[in-house]
């Protein structure tokens, strides 16, 4: 396993890490996307993933082509660059915002979201000569990729090498898995570890509130997730497999959450494995 954040690739040398996104879905030239990931490759840097989030449940089909359609062209591009992924939301059946990029409604968790977002991602990398970047879809609680079920079925429907997870456990929390995040955790990568392209590293709380609870992300290391049990799982993974800390807005902030996750890793023993520099 590699640990990365969501900062530019200065950052991520400053702090460190080795893992961080790439901007490919900027516009430029074939050979600029090159020349774009030259710069990680001489630091030792992995360019983690590109953002190319949208809709690809959409219930609108011809927005749901248009969708499929600028992924394609985002993940060639992206491979040009470099990057490791092109990272997608679960997509939603919302008929009312079929263009945003997430929204709870009832047909999500409806057997056959599951279906059309696998018809999507497997119209989106057919055919493509993909060298390095994979189309990582990202889980969430309020996406039809809700639960290891889910996620092992969608994984299966789709039957690709091309086509991967990307594994938030913050996403996924509901009142039930907080309280036992380990064991949730290690039941995710029982049904599709192999699978996980990159993980995002966040932390995770309730609020109370009248009559109810709120579940908030938080800083790493003042919630709730079981890190040493993330990174037990990681560890019997790909050695590449890269962890990444986000939503943080300071540097100092990262610097934090990153001693943390070094310090549990430290704890049981385990390393972070570096890429050789070019």
């Amino acid at each position: 396993m590699q640990l990365g954040a969501t900062v530019s690739l200065d950052d991520a040398i400053a702090l460190g890490v080795t893992a961080a996104p790439i901007g490919a879905d900027k516009p430029m030239s074939d050979a600029e996307l090159v020349e774009l990931g030259r710069p990680y490759a001489k630091a030792g840097i992995t360019p983690v993933q590109t953002n190319g989030y949208c809709n690809l449940a959409a219930p609108d089909e011809a927005i749901r082509r248009e969708n499929v359609a600028a992924t394609r062209e985002l993940l060639r591009r992206a491979d040009l660059a470099g990057s490791r992924a092109v990272v997608v939301g679960g997509g939603h059946r919302d008929p009312a915002v079929p263009r945003d990029v997430f929204s709870a409604h009832p047909d999500n968790w409806k057997p056959e979201a599951v279906e059309l977002l696998a018809q999507s991602c497997r119209e989106v990398v057919d055919g493509l000569n993909l060298k390095t970047t994979r189309l990582s879809v990202e889980t969430w609680v309020m996406t039809p990729l809700d639960s290891p079920k889910s996620v092992r079925r969608f994984l299966d429907l789709v039957g690709h090498k091309s086509v991967g997870i990307l594994f938030d456990p913050v996403n996924m929390m509901n009142l039930d898995r907080h309280f036992r995040s380990g064991a949730f955790i290690a039941e995710c990568f029982d049904a599709f570890g192999d699978d996980i392209v990159h993980v995002h590293a966040k932390d995770t709380k309730l609020l109370a509130a009248e009559f109810t609870y709120k579940m908030a992300e938080a800083p790493i290391g003042t919630g709730q997730l079981d890190y040493a049990e993330l990174l037990r799982q990681m560890s019997r993974r790909a050695q590449d497999l890269p962890l990444v800390v986000e939503h943080l807005s300071k540097g100092e902030d990262y610097a934090a959450a990153i001693a943390h996750i070094r310090g549990i890793a430290k704890a049981e023993g385990l390393t972070f494995w570096a890429p050789p520099k070019a």
